[in-house]
């Protein structure tokens, strides 16, 4: 389907030039309005253009770059006008379909009206339609494919520009998202590498090197790539924030409380996010009381998902079980807290707190809504069982959360205790003793991570800019 809304600059041309008119005056006037555009005088480009079509106007070449000039000025609807009369002058034009797709593909970002399957059916026109391998036409139409959601046909498309023209830096980068899109952090943490080699020099290169090493735990070569971002750009926030994970990384919790206000004060104290981690640093440093206080007051002003889960966190460490709880029941009230985890940290709170059968219905209502497979939930529903003097039952859960954990040592010293109260005697020293042999093997219960990357940072992946490609001759 065609955008209906643009018309050919041919129903408005100028007559065309009689057939004397010298062919030195069209490339004199095309000429000027490239070099024009190279010295960023855009409206005298587009002058040039304009003229370079009053002396021919089937000159496929000028629309194409008076659509180039047109988007620079702003003006992105004329511009697609104008690639459009450059494809229907030249139909099996490389250069023009791709022109036009992307265009198009720009404009549908803006006005939803726009958004058609023209783009992607040009950008395969002029992959097919090209005599050689066209770079720049595979890499807009991986782009096209991957705002789709299709990443796997992104990253084949973005290796095929690349196998045409291994010059071309920037689709290096895009092909790194599309392996952390499919969660293949260190082919993306190689193509990002092979990014930089090849001259894509942006921050959103270092940036995105910075993510996929965090997705590794790669703490130092996420810390070296966000520094090198923050070089480039100081004042941006997600560079900043990476920062601030890398250092949280290593243990360095007041470097990364520092980065973390820095972030912060990059949008003006608007930052969710920045005001989440900073809440978790101070808690990782000791002080729950500050951590409250910054969690609680950005919770009020924008309700993010960690922010509950955090507060609640300080709370605990404050004693206030109760303020603990009820934030975590607002939680699971919201859309993004309704799920296995949100009702499983509600348990462990209300386990401390209120009668054991009220932390047995929210670690049943997260076994349920994980279909089941939960080995946390399922020991903690055992260990509430048996303060409710069931030790059959919780023996049961107890095997259901060793049979989905083998290594759950925890888990297995529990059973052991409930077959015990059970009168079980030697089922129990089994437990007992593969609790053991666990725990000689691991040398940890059940280790948790001192810092975790929150999802939200490790999806804040940028795209590269399209690609035009503009004819050079007239």
């Amino acid at each position: 389907m065609t955008d209906q809304t643009v018309t050919t600059a041919l129903d408005q041309a100028a007559p065309r030039a009689a057939a004397g008119q010298p062919e030195a005056r069209l490339r004199d006037l095309f000429e000027r309005g490239k070099r024009l555009w190279a010295q960023g005088e855009l409206e005298s480009a587009q002058e040039a253009f304009r003229q370079a079509i009053r002396c021919d106007a089937e000159h496929a070449p000028s629309y194409q770059w008076l659509g180039a000039v047109l988007r620079d000025l702003g003006a992105l609807r004329e511009a697609v006008r104008m690639w459009r009369t450059a494809e229907t002058l030249a139909p099996d034009d490389p250069r023009a379909m791709l022109n036009l797709g992307v265009g198009l593909f720009e404009l549908g970002k803006f006005f939803v009206a726009n958004r058609t399957e023209e783009p992607l059916q040009l950008l395969r026109r002029a992959v097919a339609c090209s005599p050689l391998p066209y770079g720049k036409a595979w890499f807009n139409l991986g782009n096209m494919l991957y705002v789709r959601g299709d990443y796997a046909a992104a990253r084949e498309a973005y290796a095929a520009a690349l196998t045409a023209d291994s010059a071309l830096a920037v689709a290096y980068r895009n092909l790194g998202n599309a392996l952390r899109r499919l969660e293949q952090p260190a082919a993306a943490l190689d193509a990002y590498r092979q990014a930089l080699a090849a001259g894509d020099t942006d921050v959103a290169a270092h940036h995105s090197l910075g993510l996929a090493a965090l997705c590794l735990r790669n703490a130092q070569a996420a810390e070296a790539a966000f520094r090198a971002a923050i070089a480039l750009r100081p004042t941006d926030g997600e560079c900043w924030l990476g920062l601030g994970n890398a250092k949280a990384l290593q243990g360095d919790f007041q470097a990364a409380l520092a980065a973390f206000k820095e972030a912060r004060a990059s949008r003006g104290g608007q930052y969710p996010e920045a005001a989440f981690d900073i809440g978790k640093a101070l808690l990782a440093t000791g002080q729950p009381q500050a951590a409250a206080e910054v969690l609680s007051r950005q919770l009020a002003e924008s309700p993010l998902p960690g922010l509950y889960r955090q507060l609640s966190r300080a709370y605990v460490k404050l004693g206030r079980l109760a303020e603990a709880a009820q934030v975590l029941r607002d939680f699971v009230a919201t859309p993004a807290g309704n799920t296995a985890q949100g009702y499983y940290e509600l348990g462990v709170v209300l386990a401390q707190w209120e009668p054991p059968h009220v932390a047995e219905q929210a670690f049943r209502a997260a076994i349920e809504k994980n279909n089941g497979v939960f080995p946390e939930a399922w020991h903690r529903l055992g260990r509430a069982l048996m303060r409710q003097n069931k030790p059959a039952l919780a023996v049961e859960a107890f095997r259901y959360a060793i049979e989905q954990r083998p290594d759950f040592a925890e888990a297995l010293k529990d059973l052991g205790q409930a077959l015990y109260r059970s009168s079980d005697l030697y089922a129990a020293d089994a437990a007992l003793n593969a609790a053991i042999r666990v725990e000689r093997t691991t040398g940890q219960l059940n280790l948790r991570d001192a810092w975790t990357i929150e999802a939200e940072l490790l999806s804040g992946l940028r795209q590269a800019a399209c690609l035009y490609d503009l004819p050079p001759v007239p």
